[in-house]
C-alpha cells in the first residue's frame, strides 16, 4: 500500500510539473516508505519523505524529559498540571507542549520583565553571560529552554509551510 502510494504521488507530482515529490508518514509509516526508498534508490531519487511533525515533536519533547531527568522539572509538572504522570515521555503532544511552555514563561518572567528582547537567540544570549557562573542555570538553558525556542520554531515553520524554516529547526532538533 505504501509503495502504491508513494508510487501514486510520483504522478501527481510529475502532472503538476514539480521536479520533486514530498511526502509526510507517521512513525510506523515512515519506517516503511523509506525502506522502500532505500531498496529502490534511482525509481525514489525526486522523492523525500518526512516524519510528521508531530510524531518529530513527541520524541524531541522526550529528549528534553530524558535531559532534564533528576533537575525537578518532572515534580514542578506533576504538582502544577497534576495527575499527567509521562508529561515527558513525548506522549500526548498538546497538552504537554502547553504546559511546557508556561513553565518556561514562568521562568523567563523576571528576565523579559527588565529587557526587551528583539529574538530568541538575543535572550538565549543574554541568559548564557549573565547566569555563566551557575552552573544548574545552564542546565535549564541548554536541556530546557533552547529545545523549546527549537520547537517553537517546528512548530511556525509546520504552520506555515516554511520549508526552509522546517529544516533548520530539523537540524537543530537532531
Amino acid at each position: 500500500t505504501i509503495l502504491t502510494s508513494m508510487c501514486e504521488a510520483q504522478k501527481i507530482s510529475e502532472k503538476a510539473g514539480q521536479q520533486f515529490t514530498v511526502m509526510t508518514f507517521d512513525q510506523q509509516l515512515y519506517k516503511i516508505a523509506q525502506q522502500i526508498k532505500w531498496n529502490e534508490p534511482e525509481r525514489f531519487q525526486n522523492m523525500s519523505i518526512r516524519l510528521g511533525g508531530m510524531h518529530m515533536l513527541m520524541s524531541f519533547i522526550g529528549c528534553i524529559g530524558t535531559l532534564m531527568k533528576g533537575t525537578g522539572l518532572e515534580e514542578i509538572m506533576a504538582r502544577v498540571f497534576g495527575g499527567v504522570k509521562k508529561m515527558l515521555d513525548g506522549k500526548n503532544f498538546p497538552h504537554n507542549f502547553r504546559a511546557i511552555k508556561i513553565v518556561a514563561e514562568e521562568l523567563l518572567r523576571e528576565v523579559l520583565d527588565l529587557k526587551n528582547f528583539e529574538t530568541t537567540d538575543e535572550l538565549l544570549d543574554f541568559l548564557q553571560i549573565s547566569l555563566k557562573d551557575s552552573k544548574t542555570a545552564q542546565v535549564w538553558i541548554r536541556n530546557f529552554l533552547k529545545p523549546i525556542f527549537i520547537m517553537m520554531r517546528f512548530i511556525r515553520a509546520e504552520k506555515e509551510a516554511e520549508h526552509l524554516l522546517h529544516l533548520m529547526a530539523t537540524r537543530e532538533m537532531m
